[in-house]
């Protein structure tokens, strides 16, 4: 009975395919679902990749979560099994493309709300050291929130991530279009085979773009020669019939210098992205959001930040929702300034960390 079962097909790609499957337990009358990503192990190098990159992504509410790998066997080929939380609303471009479909336009202050969560997923991808390389509305899935009524985006599909570090990579030899998808790539990538950062931020405003309008920053003419040479030589498309402060925040992602282009911390400051959380926000979650954006001051020990964050956390529990201390010391050894990084090596060291008090840190 504890084996997993694959009943249909999800979604396919150049790595594979996608099954919905469920696994039932002999002592217990609830099934677990997942979506299993599968591969022949012979060409499963993206998959690999993206098994890689999740294990350091763990925990983060807008990246989607991973359990395991295995290797089974399938009509007589090695298959390698990638093992991801299934996400019952499909992808934000299924959203996009509905919205459409039925003639209802987003509300800038539910597009804010869901760019607010891409930034806040990508900042965390940015903080360990990876670029996306693959940001569009297909590999963005939509999780349903009962609580409150909004969907919960999650980054997805990292088979095409890059290791940068605190620096950047070029890519040479090669098109971008290998890399990522062309209508969501910025115009260094093109010209220099320039990475950065500042990569995922361009795709987000071209996403968001889209989320506003239901329409793609650049036209489509189905040449691949014409779309390079619009991205290389003219602006994207900002659309007119938005607000001043949503144009400001989309023209803040689609600088065309990678150096000036807005940070993921910085936009998540701009009033766009402000004014849609006070809004649109429960009160819950604007607490509990307060808790996610809090960083170590250089001037406060590593005490004065856990008291500071307990006091948010009360708040939250207060409110209802659990906030638990594992949540908390999780939270201190992921924000730490980088003079912590010998006392977080030697921790590791000497223990478990998902399993270590505040009293402990």
């Amino acid at each position: 009975m504890d084996k997993w079962m694959k009943l249909f097909v999800l979604g396919a790609g150049s790595y594979g395919k996608v099954y919905y499957a469920v696994k039932f337990h002999s002592s217990s009358l609830f099934a677990e679902i997942a979506a299993i990503k599968c591969s022949d192990i012979r060409c499963s190098f993206s998959l690999e990749l993206e098994a890689e990159v999740l294990t350091t992504l763990k925990d983060c509410p807008n990246v989607v979560q991973f359990s395991g790998v295995s290797v089974s066997m399938a009509n007589g080929i090695p298959t390698y099994n990638l093992f991801l939380e299934y996400a019952c609303g499909g992808s934000l471009h299924d959203l996009i493309t509905n919205s459409k479909r039925r003639m209802i336009k987003m509300s800038e202050l539910e597009v804010g709300f869901y760019a607010y969560q891409l930034l806040n997923g990508v900042q965390h991808v940015h903080k360990k050291g990876w670029i996306h390389c693959d940001i569009k509305p297909a590999n963005i899935l939509v999780f349903d929130n009962e609580r409150d009524g909004m969907h919960q985006l999650k980054l997805a599909d990292f088979g095409l991530s890059l290791e940068v570090g605190d620096g950047m990579a070029y890519v040479t030899g090669r098109s971008l279009s290998n890399r990522g998808t062309l209508l969501y790539a910025p115009p260094e990538s093109l010209t220099c085979g320039f990475h950065s950062k500042a990569y995922d931020i361009w795709s987000i405003g071209c996403t968001v773009a889209e989320m506003m309008t239901g329409n793609r920053v650049w036209i489509d003419q189905g040449t691949k020669e014409y779309l390079e040479w619009q991205i290389m030589n003219k602006d994207p498309v900002i659309p007119n019939n938005v607000s001043a402060i949503a144009r400001d925040f989309l023209s803040k992602c689609l600088i065309n210098d990678p150096l000036g282009r807005w940070t993921s911390e910085q936009l998540l400051q701009h009033p766009f992205i402000q004014q849609a959380l006070c809004i649109s926000m429960p009160k819950t979650q604007r607490v509990t959001r307060e808790f996610e954006m809090q960083r170590m001051k250089e001037s406060e020990t590593i005490k004065d930040y856990s008291d500071r964050l307990l006091l948010i956390a009360n708040k939250v529990r207060i409110l209802g929702t659990e906030l638990n201390d594992n949540r908390i010391v999780q939270k201190i050894l992921v924000t730490l300034p980088e003079r912590y990084e010998a006392t977080i090596a030697s921790l590791e060291n000497t223990k478990d960390l998902s399993r270590l008090s505040l009293a402990e840190l």
